[in-house]
């Protein structure tokens, strides 16, 4: 999904934003919460001289810098969806106009892609800062880059510091405050319901379950092909361009079926990469006497595995990573499978997962 040139809308804080752009809109599109990224507003040089003159100071409060004619600000949060060019980006840190006779600070400052991009809390109200003929945007990999040019002071906030610093020469609606740059990265991905995930069982565990007569089963739409299962990817997941947060959700079911005996359903695995656990709507038949559907429950314990990252083609992937036994999952197969004896462990080895998924 290339740029696209003009953002639609866009609410951030402190001169912060991210633009929100991206080609036609995608099926299943959502907003991905931000995590990090800078803006820069860039002050034009004869409002900086008129600031000069008339001894008024615009300063910026810790997180945010002042370096020359340059305020820079974090980006602490917000969200877009990069789809279809709408969201907000919160930045921290506060501007000031200040003088030797007063102090106006610019609060949780808000930036849109309309006629009036920056908004502010200066007081107890909110002001519309500055007016912008257009804001261009484009992809940044998972985020958005973005650039407001040629902001003019409004008329409301030029009388707000007029009343308060009553400078020599007044500050006057039109007035050219300069230019908005930023950037912004996603804290986590939304996927779309693209590509699988593949879970290559242990032979150990598998010769554990073929000396109980268990059968391993894939249900459509997972598939066993060779000695590999896959699990489509299914929409309503979203997980960090690292890997380390977020949830990856796959469609499907596998079947443990004993020969005579028990059968237990794994329904619909999803991955908390944070909680490093696979969990599933487990279902244990026959009930009675086992206890039927236990709703969703966390099954195996995921381990560390090799995370690629490609920004560009908005892809992330995880490779090798281990699954072994919970101790839930370990008591239901002794009991399931093995009459209550103690033939499966906590910990024990299940087998190892990838993934490739699709960042929107």
């Amino acid at each position: 999904m290339g740029a696209i040139k003009t953002f639609k809308t866009l609410a951030a804080a402190v001169l912060a934003t991210s633009a929100l752009a991206g080609a036609a809109p995608v099926a299943h599109a959502a907003y991905d919460p931000l995590g990090t990224g800078t803006v820069e507003l860039t002050l034009d040089k004869g409002f900086s001289r008129f600031l000069v003159e008339n001894q008024v100071k615009l300063s910026a409060g810790s997180p945010a810098e002042r370096k020359g004619r340059s305020l820079t600000l974090p980006v602490a949060g917000g969200k877009i969806d990069p789809t279809i060019g709408k969201g907000e980006v919160l930045a921290a840190g506060i501007l000031a106009f200040e003088n030797a006779r007063k102090r106006v600070p610019l609060r949780n400052l808000t930036v849109k892609a309309s006629h009036a991009p920056l908004i502010a809390k200066v007081g107890g109200s909110q002001l519309k800062l500055a007016t912008s003929p257009a804001i261009d945007s484009e992809r940044l990999g998972f985020g958005e880059k973005f650039t407001a040019k040629k902001l003019k002071l409004t008329a409301k906030l030029a009388t707000r510091l007029n009343k308060k610093l009553r400078p020599e020469q007044l500050f006057s609606a039109g007035q050219i405050l300069g230019t908005l740059r930023g950037a912004a990265q996603p804290l986590t991905v939304t996927l779309l319901p693209s590509g699988k995930a593949g879970l290559d069982f242990a032979p150990a565990f598998l010769a554990k379950l073929d000396a109980l007569f268990v059968s391993v089963n894939p249900i459509f739409p997972a598939e066993h092909l060779g000695g590999s299962f896959s699990f489509p990817i299914i929409s309503g997941g979203a997980i960090s361009p690292e890997a380390s947060l977020g949830t990856l959700r796959t469609g499907g079911d596998v079947e443990f079926l004993q020969l005579g005996g028990g059968q237990v359903f794994w329904h619909e695995q999803w991955l908390d990469l944070a909680a490093r656990s696979d969990s599933a709507e487990a279902n244990v038949q026959p009930s009675p006497p086992y206890a039927g559907k236990l709703g969703r429950v966390p099954l195996l314990d995921l381990g560390i595995g090799a995370v690629a990252s490609e920004p560009r083609a908005r892809t992330i992937s995880l490779a090798g990573a281990p699954l072994s036994l919970t101790a839930f999952t370990a008591a239901t197969f002794n009991q399931t499978f093995a009459e209550g004896k103690a033939v499966f462990a906590p910990g024990e080895a299940v087998g190892v997962l990838g993934f490739t998924g699709q960042g929107q």
